[in-house]
């Protein structure tokens, strides 16, 4: 319960005063919980910021879920999670997934090696999730090089529409995804298309 107080007090703090700008006395005045107590649980501001990029992450990858309907060769349910990573959430309280705070801890990871590794290491397991969902939809060692470039665009994607939240928070931005969540379904077609003639093939 005292890591929870702390991680949620630091989000809003962050996403209000950026992470420069915020302390680790204001997190611990805003949490209420007293500095000694905190550094037992996070021995430097950077910790604290893993463990909400962990617990967003968990949170919006339904990582579990994935891999439970990739086991049962549920078609439908791995689409359905591709979509959703070009699908931004539209919370603009201090909830989870909130544009600001991803591009306050993106911004973060371009000055301080730190926070760089963690938010490569998220990168990494998103893209090894949508690998493994591709090479369920599309599987065939010959498409290895088709997947991971997808795989490429759809974060891309993602990344893009984070960011177009960010900056136009009031746009329906509707269309837009329906566009992108056309395009992967036209390139899943594809590959899955792709990998018939690959069997028949081979």
């Amino acid at each position: 319960m005292r890591r929870f107080k702390v991680i949620e007090a630091a989000r809003r703090l962050f996403i209000e005063n950026g992470f420069h700008a915020t302390g680790i006395a204001q997190i611990a005045r805003e949490s209420g919980v007293a500095v000694g107590q905190l550094y037992r649980d996070f021995s430097a501001k950077e910790d604290i910021v893993a463990a909400i990029v962990n617990s967003d992450c968990r949170s919006f990858l339904s990582a579990e879920s994935l891999r439970r309907a990739i086991q049962a060769k549920d078609v439908g349910h791995v689409r359905d999670w591709l979509h959703q990573l070009v699908t931004p959430g539209r919370d603009d309280d201090e909830s989870d997934g909130d544009p600001r705070l991803f591009a306050e801890i993106l911004a973060e990871a371009a000055r301080n090696s730190r926070i760089a590794s963690i938010f490569n290491a998220t990168h990494q397991d998103v893209r090894a999730l949508m690998l493994a969902a591709l090479e369920m939809l599309a599987p065939g060692d010959a498409l290895a090089d088709r997947r991971s470039a997808l795989a490429d665009v759809i974060l891309i994607m993602s990344l893009g529409m984070l960011h177009h939240s960010m900056v136009r928070p009031d746009e329906d931005d509707s269309a837009l995804v329906e566009a992108l969540v056309a395009t992967i379904d036209r390139d899943v077609d594809a590959l899955r298309r792709a990998a018939v003639v690959d069997k028949q093939d081979g």
